[in-house]
């Protein structure tokens, strides 16, 4: 890793650098990623932080503009780090005595620059976690078993599943997953070559198939689905 004098390490540079490095490369890679799925962000924190050469050169502008824009998400990040004293994991701990002694080694820099992603992480699971309640409290069965719908949907997930033989011929199913414009739940296991991709607005039609229920949520299985794109908005 590129080194970077002691002095100049802050933690809030690292998690303000990290920030915008993700928001320009659209995720968080952990050091432990290879090159074939890119350079670790810890170390493109410390190339940026010490000048040295990204991976393209224009790559410095766009962080640097990323960087200007990202004060709001290290604060967020920053009180996330030490609000996780409490949680008393080592990685938690550690995390928010950096952050709040305001003071780091270079040692510590794949450790700061973690937080971004660990707080993204975080973040995800308390929106799932939020978006499964809503669906919990919404979603109603539908239609009864053969019965055929139409309605307008957001397609909320597509989801690869294992791959199907037969003979020589090879199935790549999808599971399909709706919510229509009362919350309610559809999944549709989709066999086709054409599906619809994650949060496109869709006009549907399928045969409901089964109801099932998955944490608390009401859900409505369909097959033989037909579908087109709407510009209808969604709400």
């Amino acid at each position: 890793m590129t080194t970077i004098p002691t002095p100049t390490l802050t933690p809030l540079d690292v998690i303000r650098a990290a920030a915008a490095i993700v928001a320009v490369r659209g995720g968080y890679r952990s050091v432990r990623c290879t090159g074939e799925t890119g350079v670790p962000t810890a170390r493109e924190v410390a190339n940026y932080l010490s000048g040295a050469e990204l991976a393209a050169p224009e790559d410095r502008e766009h962080v640097d503009a990323a960087v200007a824009e990202a004060a709001d998400t290290a604060a967020a990040v920053c009180a996330w780090c030490i609000a996780g004293a409490s949680e008393g994991t080592k990685y938690r701990t550690r995390l928010a005595r950096l952050v709040k002694s305001g003071r780091m080694g270079e040692k510590d820099l794949a450790l700061v620059a973690s937080a971004v992603g660990a707080w993204l992480s975080d973040r995800q699971r308390e929106e799932i976690e939020t978006e499964l309640a809503l669906d919990a409290r919404r979603s109603r069965y539908r239609g009864q078993l053969g019965e055929r719908l139409t309605f307008t949907a957001e397609v909320v997930a597509v989801i690869r599943l294992a791959d199907r033989y037969y003979g020589n011929a090879v199935q790549h199913p999808h599971l399909v997953k709706l919510r229509d414009t009362s919350g309610n739940i559809y999944l549709w296991q989709a066999t086709t070559e054409r599906i619809p991709d994650r949060h496109a607005t869709v006009e549907i039609a399928g045969t409901v198939k089964a109801h099932t229920k998955y944490r608390g949520i009401a859900q409505t299985k369909l097959s033989y689905c037909l579908w087109s794109l709407t510009d209808l908005s969604f709400s």
